[in-house]
């Protein structure tokens, strides 16, 4: 469904002006400190569910949030729209403990900040997320073009693809689709049907994996997750070799790039620490994956505060 319409194109130049004049000499750790990110924390409890996240989810939220300042401070003046997708929005909001620290998850977040997307479109399978996450963006949205989607991403494709613009002659798309998952999701299969239409990726490679839910798990009883993960597990990759969690962290890495790379797709990552009860391992990756450009040097300018200029499209 539509929730408000954005301004029109004419506007857009002004705002992209904007956004790099706000954003263009901001350093990474500016976007650690807490001063600096105390804006995403407006959001008031609204007696509506919340998530509830370990501490190192807001970093995660935060590096997000870096991607996406630099993906549209490069992209704004190549392409005619600019569009954010999450796969994965839930109701919107995060928070530490009983409700006493409460700060936005990714939709909300990309939602707050000042960037150049001409439209947001919010997946989240669950009724009841999904209808929390409806009633705050009609509340403190209303400005925005915002599509809300019910339902697993696999079942949306076609949903997706109606309401994303695709690329045609003379006219550009830029779509950046967030998926937290928390869980070996979505689909190789999804990332490539998606692709066609133009999407590129930024995916926290994070799950469950700690003493319950661990290595074991996965090459076990939980192996067709990882099959639908990786798309399918050949004879070669029965033997992981995996005797821990990280180890076997590792090589799931090591087996999905090469997967993504099988599709056309490349990947670029970063490595996190975590302090996790429910992903024992010391570091996690998030994947910034398209096979528009140089994922690399997104992610280096995710990281560096710079926003160098690249060409996006073949001239050809």
């Amino acid at each position: 469904m539509e929730l408000g319409f954005h301004p029109a194109c004419e506007e857009k130049n002004e705002a992209c002006f904007q956004f790099v004049k706000r954003y263009n000499f901001v350093k990474p750790s500016d976007f650690l400190d807490p001063q600096f990110s105390s804006e995403l924390l407006s959001l008031p409890d609204d007696g509506l569910a919340v998530t509830t996240a370990e501490p190192w989810v807001r970093n995660k939220v935060q590096l997000i949030r870096q991607h996406l300042l630099a993906f549209t401070a490069t992209l704004a003046d190549q392409v005619d729209e600019l569009v954010f997708v999450d796969l994965y929005a839930r109701n919107g909001l995060f928070c530490l403990g009983e409700k006493k620290d409460i700060f936005p998850g990714v939709s909300m977040m990309a939602l707050q900040q000042d960037l150049p997307f001409t439209k947001y479109v919010l997946c989240e399978e669950d009724p009841d997320q999904f209808r929390s996450l409806k009633i705050r963006t009609n509340k403190y949205f209303k400005g925005k073009n915002i599509v809300l989607l019910n339902g697993k991403p696999t079942d949306l494709i076609g949903k997706l693809k109606m309401y994303v613009p695709a690329m045609r002659k003379n006219y550009k798309v830029a779509v950046i689709c967030v998926a937290d998952s928390f869980a070996l999701a979505p689909p190789l299969e999804t990332l490539h049907e998606l692709d066609l239409h133009g999407f590129s990726f930024i995916i926290p490679l994070t799950f469950h994996l700690g003493p319950k839910i661990d290595y074991r798990y996965y090459l076990g009883e939980g192996k067709e997750k990882l099959k639908g993960f990786l798309g399918f597990l050949s004879d070669t990759e029965g033997d992981w070799k995996a005797d821990s969690n990280a180890l076997f962290y590792k090589q799931l890495v090591h087996i999905w790039k090469n997967r993504l790379q099988g599709i056309g797709l490349t990947a670029s990552s970063i490595t996190q620490r975590m302090d996790s009860g429910l992903m024992e391992i010391p570091t996690y990756q998030t994947f910034l994956i398209t096979s528009r450009y140089s994922a690399r040097s997104l992610q280096t300018d995710a990281l560096s505060g710079s926003h160098p200029q690249f060409s996006l499209f073949n001239q050809n």
